[in-house]
């Protein structure tokens, strides 16, 4: 709070100063990384008389060398000086990548649109200090600085705004029109964009970046060609492209494709959120009214239903007990054995499923069961959940396409029971039974003694993503999970670590005339690990134990536990 020009409460990333996420007394809004592309690479075509050199409409230019200078610190703690030379195209530093190198005949290179980004911080100063919902949407179109998030934001007079103004790259009709030529006729062009990076041909200045009047920058797309909408009832977003930001409004349009695919399927994460949000009648999330109340949106928010399991599971459960005995064949890991040939009973496993209710929650029992399934279908199958479906994606009808389960094969083994064999073969590998509890086996990495974790991946299909990465980002000493069990499963001998997804979750209700929030941060806001706030959160984040936030100043007078520190300027 500094009176008269802020008064927000939130989040950021760590290091990152300001709030990047939260609320003020007229708005509330959040991110998700963007779906979009935020630098091109560009295949470079070399001069074949001088490989610091490359071709662009027939014509040679020179790459430009950059010479660095720096002290390394040697393992005698001595520092000696190092001087490396770096090499630039016109459109920025290469890369000398591994599979395509820097050779003779071509290199890759690549434009960030971030690069220049200055306007970062103004960004969300102007968005922290703004007095209204208006203001906080101008400073996107002022700086246009958010790099690389989607912002979903609701005023407290009741609009909801979806947009997605991270720094894109803006492509001429004509560049994208070679580019999906480029795309179709295959080779590295089409690996790159099955990889997620946007591979254009250095060669032709066709596709240098287009300059138009409104950008931040030369060459980005200016914010009034960006995709955004404003409802009154609800947008969102699940790490998916900018086109379903609503269950019934697609986001159609003449959209650059930096920005993202159009008219494809979605993914079982955003088609649950769209569900969730868009479901009305008794039983649903919203209620009998249709209308979320905040203790509903908070339930709603922490669901941990997986639409994997509303789609498929009932058929799954019919082929099951069409086929309780299945014999599977050896599989192997990097160790020998991982699972063995076998006649596997499936008997109890298609009780298990009959008795779960799609959800993830720490007591789910069928939650494990289902989540392995889905592991072995898409390491056993090709095409994995993809290949699953009886109906296809259908871009008309985006939130009911893909459905229902595809008839088992005539000429080879059914790969559903296949897939649910194997899943009850690792769970006894594990030394755990088919309907083990999810909160049984699923736990905070971070936390000793163990808490335990609800939630799934976003390939299970829930709102609330939760999974585990190899730690690679810091020096410092942390727990480490063991090694996989089985090749494709999530399961360790310890059960699922978990140390990353849903983070900070914040739920903001205006409808009593005044902001009203409750929070809970996932990873707690200590990283010393002997305090006593260390898992503090983590616990709640368990418990679904939202805590109410601290807003106004009566309010944080009320607390406990508060505590001043006055500084003093000497």
């Amino acid at each position: 709070t500094v009176p008269g020009e802020m008064n927000v409460y939130g989040a950021m990333l760590i290091g990152v100063p300001g709030v990047g996420i939260g609320f003020t007394d007229t708005f509330a809004w959040s991110h998700t990384v963007s779906a979009g592309h935020r630098f091109t690479g560009y295949l470079l075509q070399l001069d074949p008389t001088d490989p610091t050199k490359y071709l662009v409409d027939g014509v040679s230019k020179p790459m430009t060398p950059h010479e660095f200078t720096i002290d390394v610190q040697q393992d005698s703690g001595l520092l000696t000086t190092q001087t490396r030379t770096m090499w630039s195209s016109e459109y920025g530093p290469i890369l000398d990548f591994p599979g395509v190198g820097w050779s003779a005949t071509q290199t890759l290179s690549f434009r960030d649109a971030n690069l220049n980004n200055d306007e970062f911080v103004e960004q969300y100063f102007d968005m922290d200090t703004a007095q209204s919902f208006d203001a906080f949407v101008d400073a996107h179109r002022k700086n246009q600085g958010v790099p690389l998030f989607n912002t979903t934001a609701v005023s407290s007079d009741g609009r909801a705004w979806y947009a997605d103004t991270s720094a894109t790259p803006k492509l001429s009709a004509a560049a994208e029109a070679k580019y999906r030529d480029l795309v179709a006729g295959g080779g590295i062009y089409k690996i790159a964009k099955d990889s997620g990076v946007i591979l254009l041909d250095g060669s032709d200045s066709a596709f240098q970046w287009e300059v138009v009047d409104g950008a931040r920058d030369p060459g980005l797309v200016p914010f009034d060609q960006m995709p955004m909408v404003e409802r009154r009832d609800y947008v969102f977003n699940a790490n998916d492209s900018f086109w379903m930001a609503h269950a019934a409004e697609m986001l159609d349009g003449e959209y650059s494709v930096m920005h993202g695919d159009q008219n494809t399927e979605r993914s079982l994460r955003t088609r649950e959120n769209a569900m969730v949000l868009s479901a009305t009648g008794a039983g649903t999330p919203a209620g009998a009214d249709g209308t979320f109340t905040a203790a509903e949106l908070r339930d709603a928010a922490l669901l941990n239903e997986a639409s994997s399991a509303v789609l498929l599971r009932e058929a799954v459960i019919a082929r099951c007990k069409a086929t309780p005995l299945v014999d599977v064949a050896q599989l192997d890991g990097d160790g020998g054995v991982a699972l063995p040939a076998e006649a596997v009973d499936l008997s109890t496993a298609c009780t298990v499923l009959e008795g779960w209710d799609n959800r993830f929650n720490n007591d789910s029992k069928g939650a494990v069961l289902w989540h392995e399934f889905l592991s072995a279908i898409r390491r056993d199958l090709p095409g994995g959940v993809s290949a699953l479906w009886a109906v296809p994606f259908d871009p008309a009808n985006p939130l009911a396409t893909p459905n229902g389960l595809a008839a088992a094969p005539a000429d080879q083994p059914d790969p559903v029971t296949q897939a649910l064999a194997r899943a009850v073969q690792t769970l006894t590998k594990s030394g755990h039974t088919v309907d083990v509890p999810l909160g049984d086996i699923q736990y905070a990495l971070r936390a000793t003694p163990r808490i335990a974790i609800h939630g799934g991946t976003g390939p299970d299909g829930l709102t609330n993503v939760v999974d585990y990465s190899t730690p690679g980002n810091t020096t410092e000493p942390i727990n480490q999970a063991g090694p996989r069990l089985v090749p494709g499963s999530d399961l360790r001998a310890e059960g699922y670590p978990i140390d990353r997804g849903t983070s900070f979750l914040l739920n903001v209700d205006y409808s009593t005339g005044k902001a009203q929030a409750w929070a809970i941060m996932t990873y707690g806001e200590t990283g010393d690990r002997t305090s006593p706030l260390f898992t503090v959160q983590t616990q709640r984040f368990s418990d679904k134990n939202w805590r109410q936030v601290a807003y106004t100043a009566d309010e944080i007078k009320a607390d406990p536990a508060l505590t001043t520190l006055d500084l003093v300027q000497s």
